[in-house]
């Protein structure tokens, strides 16, 4: 929860010390009069912009959308060799190791934000500052009976493959992957802050103006993929229990330009902005968790075994975003908008699809750290108040 009022706090914190600070401020601030009567125009093409400092204050509902799907366990559709295993409760019984779960449930998940902006407009030049944020969300499912595929190599001790044991007939088998119960969870969150300066034009034929943005901006996508795999005995569910976490981090910077287009009739205004940044992605994954930790099973070279690997990519990543907003001018210097925003981010490590089912000769599991360039639209509505802007 405290994570959730953080935009929130800054957001009041900001607007306080904004109306406070005009002794320090200059006559501009200590003759803002932002509850002064609206004064619509009807000649010239409109109102005339104002100028000066202002600030903004939006709630947001954005949905983000989900990852590309993934298979908990080795895609099987993908192997063009099956491998067979053999049940502990019928040895005679053969089937084909299947990989029978996957991501498809996840859905675009709306969550709740803020974005606050600050800026500075003196005739046709200016500065602004922004900061959103959008809350964690999350979704998951469980399910029973499931059956993953992993990729087997010969254990460096014993020289045997990880999921080898003996059938009722004495003979080296392999054992099948089976869970009793499987729990899948997906938590996603983005945040992120930019500086631009600003150039205001001269109203245009039809009394539409532009800014022009160019600036730097900085954004943060972090998403975690949980897994619980569990089991009521190692003898029928040989890797009970496995449970392991991927955290991704990708930390995106770079260089921005952005272009708005603004006009007013009377007390409304319509208002149309895009941004496109050319980002350096720093992505940073963490996998950890455990397997076959409930142990007493006929595995022949495997034990209990820690999850624990890492790994560092750089990517370019493109940024694009869009915003529509109409406005009604309460008073003279506040605003009521409400609009539409999209944003789309490019190259992302998102970690559901970087888990390499590998059990290795002396580790187990990894990450695939050539799955790291999915994507995340999100969008979604955005309401708020501008003072004077």
């Amino acid at each position: 929860m405290a994570l959730k009022r953080k935009g929130t706090w800054l957001a009041a914190w900001v607007l306080v010390g904004w109306l406070a600070g005009a002794p320090a401020g200059a006559q501009g601030l200590r003759d803002a009069q932002i509850f002064a009567p609206a004064e619509p125009a009807h000649y010239g093409g409109g109102v005339r912009a104002n100028e000066g400092f202002f600030f903004c204050y939006d709630g947001l509902y954005w949905s983000m959308s989900a990852p590309a799907r993934s298979t908990f366990g080795v895609d099987t559709s993908t192997l063009a060799t099956q491998r067979q295993v053999w049940w502990d409760s019928d040895p005679n019984h053969t089937s084909t190791q299947q990989s029978n779960m996957n991501t498809s449930f996840l859905e675009n998940q709306f969550t709740p934000g803020q974005r606050i902006e600050l800026g500075y407009i003196n005739e046709h030049q200016g500065w602004l500052f922004s900061y959103f944020q959008l809350h964690w969300s999350g979704q998951g499912e469980g399910r029973p009976g499931v059956e993953a595929y992993f990729h087997d190599d010969n254990w460096g001790v014993a020289n045997l493959p990880h999921l080898y044991w003996y059938n009722t007939a004495g003979d080296y088998v392999f054992a099948p992957v089976y869970f009793d119960n499987v729990g899948i969870e997906l938590y996603t969150r983005a945040w992120g802050t930019e500086i631009n300066y600003l150039v205001r034009t001269h109203p245009g034929e039809w009394g539409g103006m532009w800014e022009w943005f160019s600036g730097v901006r900085y954004l943060e996508f972090d998403e975690e993929y949980d897994v619980d795999a569990t089991g009521t005995s190692s003898a029928t569910c040989v890797l009970a229990d496995t449970k392991f976490t991927n955290y991704a981090t990708n930390k995106l910077f770079g260089p921005q330009v952005g272009l708005r287009w603004f006009k007013t009739n009377d007390r409304w205004e319509l208002s149309l902005q895009g941004k496109f940044m050319a980002a350096l992605n720093s992505q940073s994954v963490r996998l950890g968790g455990s397997m076959a930790t409930l142990g007493g099973g006929r595995l022949l070279a495997m034990t209990t075994s820690i999850i624990d690997d890492s790994a560092h990519m750089s990517v370019f990543s493109p940024v694009v975003e869009l915003r529509v907003e109409a406005k009604y001018q309460l008073t003279n210097k506040v605003t009521f908008k409400a609009g539409w925003n999209g944003m789309y981010i490019g190259e992302l490590a998102r970690p559901s699809r970087m888990v390499d089912y590998h059990l290795y000769d002396t580790h187990v599991m990894g990450i695939l750290t050539n799955m790291n360039r999915d994507l995340c639209f999100l969008q979604g509505v955005a309401i708020g108040i501008e003072i004077n802007r």
